[in-house]
């Protein structure tokens, strides 16, 4: 990617993107891939929009978890889950350049509206979206591997620990954690495929300046928040997801 040729409005709004989901991943613990994978592929290929995004994502979950880390005590239920998506996050990232994203985006989606709708009827599949042991570790495989592949599974994270109804702080914590995991192995992965080029590198390294800035204002915020609101604020997310999700599809 030749820097010179970039559009300047372009440069402004992928850095607004970061900022901004950032801020929200302070308080949710999710939200930076999510705006900025696709505010960077709208000007480059995809591959080099996840690649950008590798280390600044894993700089913000980092700090999220070391922040949180009172509640590592809770990552033990989750063992399986971040197990499989480790190895996940390793083969997602070798598909990297092989898959088509929109049907990954599709298996997100469908995902993601399945939850939505079992959630506003009383949560009739909580035995799948708060899966233990075997279906766990299936559920976080798929996560980790399009994480890897996509830069993106908060849709899939984000349900599986939001029917566990945790309080803000403790869900960034988890949800952090999931993504942490994932993004070590995309970095190890992706060091080893040589898909960081020097400039890659260089551009991920800057983006961390406004990630960490705008992920810290988001971490003082979560803490202001009732559980109530932040479940409200949460829900919402989700949905703007689903809506993002099939419009990109379609």
């Amino acid at each position: 990617m030749d820097l010179g040729t970039i559009n300047p409005w372009l440069v402004t709004i992928v850095i607004a993107a970061i900022s901004l989901g950032a801020f929200i991943k302070g308080i949710t613990g999710m939200g930076l891939p999510l705006l900025a994978v696709p505010a960077i592929a709208s000007f480059t290929s995809v591959e080099e929009a996840v690649v950008l995004m590798i280390i600044p994502t894993f700089g913000s979950n980092l700090w999220l978890v070391v922040t949180h880390r009172r509640f590592a005590n809770l990552l033990s239920v989750h063992r399986p889950f971040l197990a499989a998506g480790l190895v996940g996050g390793i083969i997602g990232t070798f598909l990297l350049v092989a898959l088509d994203d929109r049907w990954l985006k599709l298996t997100l989606a469908v995902w993601l509206a399945i939850y939505l709708i079992q959630f506003a009827f009383g949560n009739f599949l909580q035995s799948l979206f708060q899966a233990k042991g075997k279906m766990a570790a299936t559920i976080g495989l798929t996560a980790g591997t399009i994480q890897g592949a996509t830069g993106v599974s908060a849709h899939i994270v984000a349900p599986y620990f939001h029917g566990r109804n945790l309080a803000a702080e403790a869900y960034a914590f988890m949800v952090a954690s999931a993504f942490l995991t994932f993004s070590i192995a995309q970095l190890t992965t992706a060091a080893s495929t040589q898909l960081f080029t020097p400039e890659r590198l260089l551009i991920g390294v800057i983006a961390l300046v406004p990630t960490l800035v705008f992920t810290r204002v988001g971490i003082r915020l979560a803490g202001k928040l009732s559980k109530a609101v932040f479940q409200k604020v949460l829900l919402a997310i989700l949905v703007l997801m689903e809506i993002k999700l099939i419009a990109d599809v379609i």
